[in-house]
């Protein structure tokens, strides 16, 4: 990545000072939004009133997102089981009549808003993705070995 940067900087894709004041300003967003994300968690499990809830597998063993090296925050951001069940809900909501159908959908949508009720907002970054095309090619070209 310092490779990445310095090289960018020398033949003038991207302006130094800009970039740094774009990558200070993700990795305060990223502690921010990390910050927030625990607050959330011990919020949650405060009020649930117990310690985290790990499924077991048949045999008693337990498994949690960090026994595969992955973060427990990435796995939330994909969201893979709600976004397929949203779907499922909204064709459910068809057959239901109008008002039905709206007030449950208000009330997945003031759901949502109480689960990202003050996340930080990510900056806005336009230098760094100058950065796209030149990452790309040196990813491929590491892979390729």
């Amino acid at each position: 990545m310092n490779a990445l940067f310095s090289g960018a900087v020398s033949v003038g894709q991207i302006d130094q000072a800009k970039a740094v004041t774009e990558i200070d300003a993700l990795i305060s967003w990223q502690e921010a939004r990390k910050k927030w994300h625990q607050d959330k968690t011990r919020q949650k499990m405060a009020a649930e009133g117990g310690g985290m809830n790990v499924e077991t597998v048949p045999g008693g063993i337990a498994f949690k997102s960090s026994d595969f090296g992955l973060d427990a925050m990435d796995l939330q951001d994909m969201n893979y089981e709600e976004a397929s069940e949203s779907g499922d809900e909204e064709e459910s909501d068809d057959e239901l009549d109008p008002i039905t159908a709206e007030r449950k959908r208000r009330a997945r949508r003031q759901d949502h808003l109480r689960r990202t009720a003050g996340e930080p907002v990510k900056p806005p970054v336009s230098e760094v993705d100058g950065l796209k095309e030149s990452f790309g090619s040196m990813l491929r070209m590491v892979l390729a070995e």
